[in-house]
């Protein structure tokens, strides 16, 4: 089986030649490690374009950053494929930087832009959007332009890794700009909260507004022969889930849906990434329409349960702890949490094993040991 066909059989809830592994992303600090950091980085470029244009600068990079974006994510491609991931990750998202420490997008979310390493990493912390004022007031994009930006983003990246594709299988994903996140993050939680009581017309046409952005870069990935669709917003914390689920039942289930559909038609599967403790939402996830569910976050979900739950109903990936396991444990360690990642959620297929999150501070050495351990342990039939 090459990389495509094991994670297809996975989402099928069929047991594969082995189990796969993938990422969500691989961040670019991690992937220069992998592969060598560039001879120029992206805050080199923003250096050179501020002191070439001082009045203008702004400007021009944002004109620029969708190839900017295009040769990020190729490189975590590769970085992936090097690794030995069977499926990496990739997104356009539609930033509009306003300085070298500040960026927002079409949504309202306001990030601090961090450079670690000459890579931008952006710092969600608060929203624009307080009121019916500001929405009313916000500039909202031409969808027929994103369409066209995500179609040339996809394509920009397949073809810088064109002599890999056939090797490694690309995860279509929206995690910066995915249906529920960027409705509460464009207006602060506590805005978003006070809505849902005093304006439910608002929070309707904010969710119309994301699954609409969601339907239509989904739509330009599919037309570029994706098939794996990857929703990246969480939906919980550590305490449960992140507002209460009757909200989710009416604001959310039917967007996700709608998603889900739309996907199904185009002969895609659609998989759902959450933080936190999702153990009551279980059923919200199924009913949604869901054809897997990524993190199972390390200590807040038994995986056994899950597995027991609705592991026939969707195939489960994850849950290898990205705190400890993957940034400073022994190999030893690694190992055993591979191991029991398996014998959890393993058995029957339906199971691909990935880290529960990714972010700078990952290791190279433990990503390897990672996935030389699934190689080892995860063959089927399952000897755990």
């Amino acid at each position: 089986m090459n990389s495509f066909e094991r994670i297809w059989a996975a989402l099928n809830l069929e047991e594969p030649d082995r189990i796969p592994t993938h990422t969500i992303n691989i961040d670019g600090n991690v992937a220069d490690k992998i592969l060598g950091k560039p001879e120029k980085t992206a805050f080199d470029v923003f250096d050179e374009m501020e002191q070439k244009y001082p009045d203008e600068w702004v400007e021009k990079i944002n004109q620029i950053l969708d190839d900017i974006e295009i040769s990020v994510f190729a490189k975590t491609v590769r970085a992936g494929y090097e690794l030995g991931f069977d499926g990496v990750g990739i997104q356009y998202i539609p930033f509009i930087l306003e300085s070298q420490t500040e960026m927002t997008d079409i949504f309202g979310k306001r990030h601090k832009v961090r450079n670690i390493d000459g890579n931008p990493y952006p710092d969600y912390y608060g929203g624009y959007i307080k009121n019916r004022e500001d929405w009313e007031a916000y500039p909202k994009p031409d969808l027929k332009e994103e369409y066209r930006r995500a179609k040339k983003f996809y394509k920009g990246v397949l073809r810088k890794i064109r002599d890999i594709k056939d090797d490694i299988c690309i995860f279509a994903q929206n995690a910066l700009t995915s249906v529920f996140p960027p409705v509460w993050q464009g207006m602060g939680m506590t805005n978003f909260v006070r809505a849902l009581k005093n304006d439910p017309k608002l929070i309707e046409e904010r969710f119309r507004y994301t699954t609409d952005f969601v339907l239509t870069v989904f739509k330009a990935y599919s037309d570029c022969d994706a098939k794996i669709f990857l929703e990246g917003g969480d939906i919980a914390h550590s305490g449960g889930p992140m507002i209460n689920p009757k909200y989710f039942n009416k604001y959310l289930l039917p967007c996700y849906q709608e998603v889900a559909e739309a996907i199904h038609d185009w002969g895609g599967k659609y998989i759902l990434h959450t933080d936190g403790d999702i153990t009551s939402l279980l059923d919200f996830i199924v009913e949604s329409g869901f054809d897997g569910l990524q993190c199972l976050e390390p200590p807040l979900v038994d995986p056994y349960l899950v597995k027991k739950k609705i592991g026939d109903k969707l195939c489960l990936s994850g849950n290898i702890d990205t705190r400890h396991i993957l940034v400073k444990a022994q190999k030893n360690e690694v190992i055993q949490a591979v191991k029991e990642a398996i014998k959890a959620m393993g058995s029957g297929g339906g199971f691909m094993l990935s880290p529960a999150n990714f972010h700078p501070e990952m290791s190279v050495e433990r990503l390897k040991w990672m996935i030389e351990a699934t190689l080892e342990y995860g063959k089927y039939p399952l000897q755990i």
